[in-house]
């Protein structure tokens, strides 16, 4: 059954199927990262066999790199396997919430009446959202970054829209 949701400048309905799907593939893939082992990953990043990462053998995995500090609860600059299976949780669960966020940006975006939304290209990190592409007007640029700040969940809105007359 198709979800609907209704424009309220318009007072019709508009089906939001393709959404759906996208959040319920994602969950999939997220169930899936979830089933392979961590183990097996730590053993494969753990490049000197000390049983544990440092910093330079978690380069292999960016988002939980940028965040080492946070993970490393002990504080002794290495994470231990436990400290390793809480970063990759932290870390999926914080990509299932990105993709959830930029599903909703997308959808309010089209349902903005003349916003040319196949443009612009939504991208968020922690509730970050970053807005890139190209519009026609100034007035739909800063328009796209109003709209994207008002959806629930967005911590801050980067704007990087360029327009390009036609």
């Amino acid at each position: 059954m198709p979800w609907l949701i209704r424009n309220h400048e318009s007072h019709d309905y508009s089906r939001v199927d393709t959404t759906m799907r996208m959040l319920a593939i994602l969950g999939l893939l997220a169930a899936g990262a979830a089933a392979s082992t961590p183990s097996a990953d730590f053993d494969s990043l753990d490049r000197n066999g000390d049983g544990y990462l440092s910093r330079i053998e978690i380069t292999a995995v960016p988002d939980i790199a940028r965040r080492f500090a946070q993970f490393d609860s002990d504080k002794d600059r290495r994470l231990s396997r436990a400290e390793y299976a809480v970063a990759r949780a932290e870390d999926e669960k914080r990509a299932l919430h990105d993709a959830a966020l930029t599903a909703r940006v997308k959808e309010a975006l089209n349902a903005a009446r003349g916003m040319p939304t196949t443009a612009i290209s939504v991208e968020t990190f922690q509730g970050e959202v970053q807005l890139t592409g190209f519009v026609p007007a100034p007035d739909l640029a800063s328009r796209a970054g109003r709209i994207t700040a008002g959806v629930s969940g967005v911590r801050m809105v980067h704007n990087n829209l360029v327009v390009r007359q036609k």
